[in-house]
């Protein structure tokens, strides 16, 4: 009797000591919001998940652990701090984009409500069974949700799962003792793009003469891009057809005081966007009009439209008396000297887009920082250094051109950050060249490197384009588009000082490397130098 008794005690211990985590997760009945829908969807029954960290019981805040089914099959969500936070992980919430950014040293994973894809360090991967991260309801309390498999892995833990108990074991990943001898890692051999294929048709496009617009409709909700070649504007609406089957260029004539005319035609895969086909629209526009001052962008689920309004700009008096741009500090002969120019700044603020605070970020005052960064380690290294700006002040675009040519710099270096209207999961770092301009290529490709390896940004390569600043100067001149604004992650590395160094000793470290490579292409006489048509390669939207 003795004995039994002292078993029924050791097994009620037993039991007390197990941790709560392991015993079956039971049923609960739960509510999905649907992101399409914009609502809550019916209440559902659903398997409950019991859920332990290196053995130790793990207990969400809000809702439990729980099992979303698709059809047969089912991926188990947790809410995202539960899992994230004790992985090491910071969360921050990004409610313009219903997005859930997971950050941890230089690792960022992007999940994006209702989407079957997440960003991971720049790279879209598709998530496990294409359930997405999303809010659920629970007892009238709700919880951003996200899938525990696919967020632990990529923060360096494993899962393993007890279908006995419904419990999702998870374990961190210590780190191996370092080798005394390591073999050399190889280098992995680049994979080339995957072709994308075409989202659908251009419908129709239709001047409206009485509001000065211009529609572009589609059967989809579009991609696009805009590129301003000063005296047009460029839209692409990539992975596009012309439903009308026409392959003819398209012209057609605009009674307004500020677009002569729309021409329009179909494009292959020649555009570079990695799509079969791609539509352009060009806007010619009149003297003294502007895409920065005088055209507007919007698009939705039916398509683009841009419309035209304001007044052209008056002609300025010729003056010419007036002396040429003076430095604030004397330009030393024996030295070379550098433009550098702060894209934007006055009443052209450039991009604005909220941080991951809310707060809006403008992309003159990243520029001026960046580039008064680049100011102070050229001089370090000894060249002359002329800004087309200091403070935050407007200047022409014309006129930085024309202040490097009053200095005649041996190089001038505009900084810029650039923006997806319709991708904000896109990251990366351009440089761009005067299409024609070997020295520009060549100093293009010079800076891209290092300015990468320094940032760790993705390198989008270099590309030409006809922007004013490389087109009016008459030195070898490149413009760096520092990364995009438009993507949370990216726009909040673009805000911290000590990144914002790294830019600009990458962009330094380029500029050093060229000015000391002993033989250096000739460059081609300014009066060669033609504007190219609107087939030319573009890809990101025009800076100014």
């Amino acid at each position: 009797m003795k004995k039994f008794c002292l078993a029924l005690v050791l097994t009620a211990l037993l039991c007390a000591l197990l941790p709560a985590a392991l015993a079956a997760g039971g049923e609960g009945q739960v509510s999905f919001y649907d992101e399409a829908a914009g609502r809550y969807l019916e209440p559902v029954r659903t398997d409950l998940v019991a859920l332990t960290l290196d053995g130790e019981p793990l207990e969400p805040q809000g809702a439990p652990a729980l099992v979303q089914y698709l059809g047969q099959d089912g991926r188990t969500l947790v809410p995202v701090r539960t899992v994230a936070e004790a992985l090491g992980a910071t969360v921050v919430w990004v409610p313009e984009n219903r997005q859930v950014l997971l950050l941890r040293g230089e690792q960022t994973i992007v999940l994006t409500l209702g989407s079957a894809s997440a960003a991971v360090d720049g790279v879209t991967l598709d998530l496990p069974g294409g359930v997405p991260a999303g809010v659920v309801k629970w007892e009238g309390k709700e919880s951003t949700m996200v899938p525990l498999r696919f967020v632990s892995e990529q923060l360096g833990a494993q899962v393993e799962w007890d279908n006995d108990t419904f419990t999702a074991h998870i374990a961190t990943v210590q780190d191996p003792e370092p080798d005394p001898d390591p073999a050399p890692t190889p280098i992995p051999t680049p994979t080339p793009p995957v072709s994308l294929e075409d989202q659908g048709f251009v419908t129709n496009i239709i001047i409206d003469r009485k509001s000065q617009s211009v529609s572009i409709y589609t059967d989809h909700l579009p991609e696009y891009r805009v590129t301003d070649f000063g005296d047009r504007v460029v839209v692409d609406l990539l992975g596009t057809v012309l439903a009308s089957g026409n392959p003819e260029l398209i012209t057609l004539p605009v009674e307004s005081n500020l677009i002569s005319t729309v021409r329009y035609s179909q494009h292959g895969g020649d555009l570079d966007y990695g799509y079969p086909h791609t539509v352009r629209v060009v806007l010619d526009l009149k003297e003294g009009v502007s895409y920065q001052r005088n055209i507007s962008v919007t698009a939705g689920s039916g398509g683009v439209r841009l419309t035209a309004s304001g007044e052209p700009a008056p002609e300025l008096p010729e003056e010419p008396d007036q002396p040429g741009f003076t430095p604030t500090i004397p330009l030393d002969p024996d030295k070379l000297t550098i433009v550098v120019d702060p894209g934007h700044g006055g009443a052209r603020p450039g991009a604005v887009y909220p941080n991951a605070e809310g707060v809006d970020i403008i992309e003159r005052d990243l520029t001026l920082a960046i580039s008064l960064k680049l100011r102070d380690r050229l001089l370090e290294a000894g060249y002359n250094v002329v800004m087309t700006r200091e403070t935050d002040i407007d200047v022409d675009l014309y006129e930085r051109a024309e202040i490097a040519n009053a200095v005649n710099a041996d190089l001038f270096v505009s900084v810029h950050c650039n923006a997806s209207g319709t991708v904000p999961t896109y990251q990366g770092i351009y440089t761009y060249y005067f299409p024609d301009s070997k020295r520009g290529e060549k100093l293009a490709r010079t800076i891209q490197p290092p300015l990468c390896a320094l940032t760790g940004a993705i390198d989008r390569g270099v590309s030409k384009a006809n922007f004013v600043v490389l087109r009016e100067t008459e030195m070898c001149a490149v413009l760096v588009e520092t990364g995009f604004m438009s993507n949370v992650e990216e726009l909040t590395r673009l805000c911290d000082p000590e990144y914002q160094e790294k830019v600009a000793w990458g962009i330094a470290e380029g500029v050093i490397q060229y000015l000391n490579d002993p033989y250096v292409e000739p460059e081609e006489p300014q009066e060669s130098r033609e504007s190219p048509e609107p087939q030319e390669e573009v890809f990101s939207e025009e800076p100014e």
